[in-house]
């Protein structure tokens, strides 16, 4: 790996030096033309000459080709690394987000909607969709209640706001929660022919005489395969 970089450096200079060569024989050949008969072209300097012109001919082409062959090498390690790296940010990113959930500062503690992911699904108007919420509290009693999920944007040039129930099949509606640490949604979303989804608002409302609402508007982004 050390050499790499100065590959192009020697392969400079073995085309500087197989040129040099070729064009001396070539001066070589036409000063035994008009000094030597024909017979004696074939002499074992002009032949070694020539076997040596060819020899660094034949090295400056398999470097040429290594260089080829090492950047392919180098995009697949390149990418190797950043898909490493992105893996490693996501790892933490998860060991984070567990430690903030069993060792809650004050200013998190509650009941969280954590994420929204949007991905595409098999058709052009398919889209799946899982929401995650979570609770970060002390004593990690149980957080119960509903929530509600809205999707707004364009549709014929008009502003709309649509309730999930438009855009999916649901058994019940709000969606009700019942968890301690976590729980996610999934399903899948169709949209309609016309609709330019702008903004998804998510709703959250625990039930009881101390329950809360919290209320989180995430952007329509669709994650990368």
């Amino acid at each position: 790996m050390a050499d790499r970089p100065i590959r192009p450096v020697v392969a400079t200079i073995l085309a500087i030096v197989a040129a040099a060569i070729i064009a001396i024989g070539g001066y070589a050949l036409g000063h035994f033309q008009r000094r030597v008969p024909f017979a004696m072209f074939e002499s074992n300097e002009v032949t070694q000459l020539r076997q040596h012109a060819t020899e660094l001919e034949r090295q400056l082409a398999d470097i040429k080709l290594s260089q080829v062959v090492d950047r392919d090498a180098n995009e697949s390690l390149r990418q190797t690394i950043k898909s490493l790296r992105d893996q490693l940010s996501a790892a933490q990113e998860e060991v984070l987000f567990y430690r903030q959930l069993m060792a809650p500062s004050q200013a998190q503690r509650g009941l969280h909607i954590e994420k929204l992911e949007l991905n595409p699904g098999q058709t052009a108007n398919e889209i799946n969709y899982r929401l995650l919420l979570t609770q970060v509290v002390e004593r990690h009693d149980w957080a119960s209640g509903v929530v509600t999920v809205d999707v707004a944007g364009s549709w014929d040039n008009e502003q709309v706001v649509l309730p999930l129930t438009e855009l999916t099949k649901l058994d019940s509606y709000p969606l009700p929660f019942r968890f301690r640490y976590l729980q996610d949604f999934t399903g899948v979303l169709t949209l309609p022919d016309g609709l330019t989804p702008e903004r998804v608002i998510v709703t959250a409302a625990t039930s009881g005489k101390k329950g809360k609402r919290i209320q989180k508007t995430f952007n329509w982004t669709l994650e990368e395969d």
